[in-house]
């Protein structure tokens, strides 16, 4: 009772300045131009997991763990078209309980363990790469499910209804529908045979596989707006491409060698969303598993984002920069140098 005293009080003197670095830039006197006011039910909080963790085992409710940036365009559009809509709404506000943590805030995190990370300590143990990332806890603690990056609101919705049926909170008829075949590429630069292995084992550029399925407006949207875009076809010249559907039965050889369905694949490598890209370094493995992926893009992404993806890996910056967020920073920040124009939402 006293902790939620004091935090009342402390809420009513503290400011919306910016505490941290973001993609949105800081202004002279502390004016942060990507701050992005929340949803009053929100939980206010201190961060420290047990207790929280306590608080929503005893209301019946479950942890999810919001990790956002300021000046973030997708954590807007969530904030804006998910959480406007009655439906997700009410789920949120009866099933689940809301902690933000700012990816490079310097706020106080406490661990089950009892051990303090600051919050930007804490996103990298939790290798969070986009935003808004959520991560939703089981009643243990135990990370259950996560949305890498933003969901559409009925995919968010769908997702919500997943994590609610595994957690046995409610009962929900989900109508089955055939799932539509992926829409064969019309793109000549991508892979037609079955047999990733042998794709990555003997190009010499990196290998994308894209995770798609029919009826996925993002996907469309990937095809056929984004690979249009001159600079974005000149960066898929630089890849060997392969195409997976995931509801398809349909054999093919995994990048482990493996003999699977594109289905099975799919679930083996834990896909949730589509489009999901997973990146992997070309020529023969020198893992008796089979080859590693390098890089997993499991979000919505406009254009400016997947330019800066596809850099990412082909310059090879994620061998000495691990965080994604912050070499698009820099990149976003070169690129202002220079006189060029940053559209985040393009």
């Amino acid at each position: 009772m006293m902790k939620k005293f004091l935090l009342v009080c402390c809420l009513a003197l503290f400011s919306a300045a910016a505490l941290s670095a973001s993609e949105g830039q800081l202004d002279k006197g502390m004016v942060n131009p990507g701050f992005y006011e929340k949803p009053d039910w929100f939980k206010d909080s201190f961060l420290e997991l047990q207790d929280e963790l306590e608080d929503a085992n005893d209301n019946n409710r479950q942890i999810i763990l919001y990790f956002h940036q300021d000046g973030c365009p997708y954590c807007k559009k969530l904030l804006a078209d998910n959480f406007s809509r009655k439906d997700i709404v009410d789920k949120m506000r009866q099933y689940f309980e809301l902690l933000e943590i700012n990816m490079w805030g310097d706020k106080t995190v406490t661990l089950l363990s009892g051990d303090e990370l600051s919050e930007k300590e804490f996103a990298k143990q939790m290798n969070i790469m986009f935003t808004p990332t959520l991560v939703f806890l089981d009643k243990k603690g135990h990370s259950q499910f996560r949305m890498n990056g933003y969901y559409a609101p009925d995919k968010f919705s769908a997702a919500l209804d997943s994590v609610l049926l595994k957690s046995e909170k409610v009962q929900l008829t989900i109508k089955k529908t055939s799932p539509l075949p992926v829409k064969k590429p019309t793109e000549n630069f991508i892979y037609k045979g079955n047999d990733l292995a042998s794709l990555i084992n003997t190009s010499k550029k990196p290998v994308m596989i894209l995770f798609e399925q029919g009826d996925c407006s993002e996907c469309d949207e990937l095809h056929g707006d984004i690979f249009r875009r001159l600079p974005v076809y000149k960066q898929l010249q630089q890849f060997s491409i392969a195409q997976v559907d995931i509801n398809s039965e349909q054999r093919i050889i995994s990048p482990e060698g493996q003999s699977l369905s594109q289905k099975e694949l799919a679930k083996a490598l834990k896909i949730h969303y589509t489009p999901s890209i997973l990146f992997y370094e070309p020529g023969p493995s020198n893992k008796t598993a089979g080859h590693e992926v390098i890089f997993r893009s499991e979000a919505y992404l406009k254009s400016f984002h997947i330019e800066a993806l596809f850099d990412y890996i082909i310059s090879k910056a994620y061998l000495s920069e691990p965080e994604f967020q912050r070499f698009v920073q820099r990149r976003a920040d070169k690129m202002r140098e220079d006189g060029i124009e940053v559209d985040l939402w393009d």
